[in-house]
């Protein structure tokens, strides 16, 4: 036969949450970096399209810094 489900303490109820936060918190701390890391990239591609933009347009990087500001 089936058993009922057990009823946990009030202590027991505690404990559980703490950890589940603790793991979440743990989990948090994984996206967010995981989240910088794909910023970068992005970033790093950025300035590579940037850079092959500025070489195909035959000017120097002066004349475009020039330009843009």
């Amino acid at each position: 036969m089936a058993r009922g489900k057990k009823t946990l303490t009030l202590d027991e109820q505690l404990e559980k949450i703490t950890s589940e936060i603790e793991g979440m918190e743990i989990s948090l701390k994984e996206l967010k970096k995981e989240k910088k890391e794909l910023e970068e990239q992005i970033r790093i591609n950025r300035l590579s399209e940037l850079d092959e933009i500025i070489s195909a347009s035959g000017k120097s990087f002066e004349e475009v810094k020039e330009l843009l500001q």
